[in-house]
């Protein structure tokens, strides 16, 4: 399985309405060739099809026509009509909570059985999320957050739609009541003031799409104010679409079926051909008109002249069944095809294991829809009155909020456990193994993987830690008191120095040092990276000169920085640090250059959880990052500390994953908090020589 994964196209159909218009029974075949081309796209091309967008805007299709309806039938000449809020979220509630809560609950399961340990705790918080309908800002957010950039796909991805939807139908009403309110107190038709509303929530949503896919696409893929022109598009459709039926009603009957055999053909091509054109970064801007475009011009079609040109196969009987099966599919296809790509450490399924996706995915959303969708209502459980159905919610969610507090609950457990063990330094002495050759009895190591991505040190994270985009400076201070300590140390870099916090932590307390930590996510400390042309090299060009200025007014003893970079590239490298070293020993500070460590290139506790603690493949060859004698030839200038403690973080021929019963690395480049605690002796032999020299040097 991929290690970050694309954002998945995969929008949830809204639940079938109470009452289909006979005239309008090709909608249904639509949904059904959505779902089988979202599952197609998915399980073999790992492609976004178009599809999500055919969904959101059949949802605004229908709830927009199912509103308004309610609106009118309850317009009286002395007061506008109502939406009935609670009535309609009675009906959402019902068709929508039981099958996604309910397989909401089964991923917690299948993460048990078929997911690696190391992603339990994405998984927990991605449910919890799906659960409790925010799971589009969920993932947002982690789309644009470092700690979380290499997390794995999520087995409830899918369900980000889910939560678009779900905050649609809150911000649904409330138009469409307005809208009702304003054409009652202007004496207008309630279907104008709608349509203008409608147009302009388009307008300003679709306008925002555009700006937001170009500055941020991964957050605005999950952004419902990106989306609602789609809702929006649906709702101008179902609005329009009673004036053109009048409009085209008469005698020209051959001249209607030509036009909507034309256009309704020309929709399902769009849609089936939309995924192998339009890349996911290009959603939800220009390239989502198409899928869109496609699915008005069915619509339209069907109205038109239902049966004509492409409304044959839109009526054939698999389509249809499909386009009942769609909510249900949908909410399984994902999480079946996730776990397949994990067992089989495939990125896509093989001919013969997609077609086992899809059987498997299939059966269980036939149980579902027969179980959820037709055999509990027919008990009247939770159908009868507004407050059995919100009951029935409720008891959805208590099922899912019980599997998340289950394994939650183990994880903890675990993490208590290790964590007494780990007490002991004889059987967990991490770095020192290396360092003194000890002969170390075997332990389960710590952290366990359930643990390692989170296992960095809070403090430099959030408030003390600068983002990718933040231009100014953001101090945080440790150990002893600035006025009293024995010196001052500056940690000053990016992620690769920020893993050293509790090294130099250990070292401090040690020493009676104050230490000041300036770092900024994926930033290098060379100068003259504003000439990138990037925004995020600007930020950090800006971000390092603020730094050093903060620095020459502390006036610290001594600052601890990059002395090399080893990224994904196959050897270490040296960017030009010069000019930099210069500015620093210009403020009477002495520096420490760090020699990087390793990238491993993958996901270490990811590797451990599939082929265990001493598997070769969770081993590098230390030849591939370091080239013989390169770091130790470096010319710095005079006063610079060159440091180089690989020796104590890999072998003489290899880094392994867990050295000393203690894992190394939390992911695919940093050092666990754990591990990076054990190099704490032997950094501060390191820092404590370089203050001497400096004082030597005074």
């Amino acid at each position: 399985m991929s290690a970050t994964a694309t954002p998945a196209d995969t929008a949830a159909p809204a639940a079938a309405p109470a009452a289909r218009a006979p005239r309008l029974r090709e909608i249904d075949g639509l949904r059904g060739l959505a779902i089988a081309v979202i599952a197609v796209y998915h399980i073999w091309f790992d492609r976004v099809s178009g599809g999500v967008d055919v969904f959101l805007l059949l949802s605004g299709f229908f709830i927009t026509a199912s509103l308004l309806r309610t609106v009118e039938k309850t317009a009286t000449p002395e007061r506008a009509g109502s939406v009935a809020p609670l009535a309609f979220a009675a009906r959402i509630v019902r068709r929508i909570f039981p099958p996604a809560l309910v397989v909401a609950a089964a991923t917690v399961l299948m993460t048990v059985i078929w997911l690696p340990r190391a992603t339990w705790n994405q998984q927990l918080g991605d449910i919890l999320a799906t659960a409790l309908y925010y799971g589009n800002w969920h993932l947002a957010l982690n789309s644009v957050d470092y700690l979380s950039s290499n997390n794995g796909a999520s087995i409830v991805q899918h369900y980000w739609s889910m939560g678009i939807q779900a905050q649609f139908y809150v911000l649904w009403p409330i138009l469409i009541g307005a809208s009702a309110w304003l054409a009652h107190r202007a004496g207008r038709g309630c279907r104008r003031v709608l349509a203008v509303a409608l147009a302009a929530v388009f307008a300003a949503s679709f306008a925002f799409a555009l700006w937001e896919t170009a500055e941020n696409q991964a957050f605005a893929y999950f952004d419902l104010r990106a989306r609602l022109w789609q809702f929006a598009a649906g709702g101008l459709l179902a609005v329009a679409l009673p004036r053109l039926q009048t409009a085209f009603a008469g005698p020209d009957a051959p001249q209607r079926r030509v036009l909507a055999a034309a256009l309704g053909w020309a929709g399902v091509a769009v849609l089936l051909g939309a995924g192998f054109f339009l890349e996911s970064t290009q959603f939800p801007g220009l390239a989502a008109l198409w899928p869109v475009g496609g699915a008005c011009a069915v619509v339209i079609a069907a109205s038109l002249s239902p049966g004509t040109g492409a409304g044959h196969l839109l009526n054939a009987r698999p389509v249809q069944w499909l386009g009942d099966l769609s909510y249900t599919l949908y909410l399984w296809h994902w999480p079946v095809l996730i776990c397949y790509l994990t067992a089989t450490g495939r990125d896509t399924a093989t001919l013969m294991g997609g077609l086992g996706v899809l059987a498997a995915a299939t059966l269980l959303a036939w149980a579902t829809r027969w179980a959820l969708e037709q055999r509990l209502p027919a008990t009247g459980l939770g159908q009868r009155t507004k407050r059995g159905a919100f009951a029935l919610g409720a008891a959805c969610l208590a099922l899912v909020l019980a599997s998340y507090a289950a394994l939650t609950w183990y994880v903890s457990f675990e993490r208590d456990r290790l964590a007494e063990a780990a007490s002991d330094a004889s059987r967990y002495p991490g770095a020192a193994a290396l360092a003194e050759g000890l002969d170390v009895p075997e332990a389960d190591f710590t952290p366990s993987t359930l643990d390692a991505a989170e296992d960095y040190d809070p403090a430099l994270s959030g408030r003390c830690n600068q983002t990718m985009e933040g231009y100014e400076p953001v101090r945080c201070d440790f150990g002893a008191e600035e006025s009293e300590a024995a010196a001052t140390v500056v940690m000053y870099g990016g992620s690769k120095i920020w893993q050293w916090l509790p090294a130099v932590l250990e070292a401090a307390e040690a020493q009676d040092w104050h230490v000041i930590a300036y770092t900024k996510n994926a930033c290098i400390i060379e100068t003259g990276q504003e000439d990138l042309g990037e925004e995020r090299y600007r930020s950090c060009a800006a971000w390092n000169d603020a730094v050093v200025a903060e620095i020459d007014r502390i006036g610290p003893e001594l600052v601890f920085t990059y002395g090399s970079r080893v990224g994904y590239e196959a050897y270490e490298t040296f960017p030009d640090y010069t000019d930099r070293y210069e500015q620093l020993l210009a403020t009477g500070a002495a520096v420490v250059a760090i020699r990087d460590t390793p990238s491993p290139r993958f996901d270490i506790p990811l590797c451990v959880d599939l082929n265990g603690a001493g598997a070769a493949e969770c081993a590098v060859d230390r030849s591939s990052y370091y080239e013989e004698g390169a770091f130790a030839s470096l010319e710095v200038p005079e006063g610079v500390r060159k440091v180089d403690l690989t020796d104590y973080i890999c072998g003489p021929r290899s880094c392994e994953p867990v050295v000393g019963n203690v894992l190394v690395y939390r992911d695919d480049a940093h050092l666990t908090n754990t591990y990076a605690a054990t190099l704490g002796p032997y950094l501060e032999a390191e820092l404590a020589a370089a203050l001497a020299a400096r004082t030597g040097a005074g």
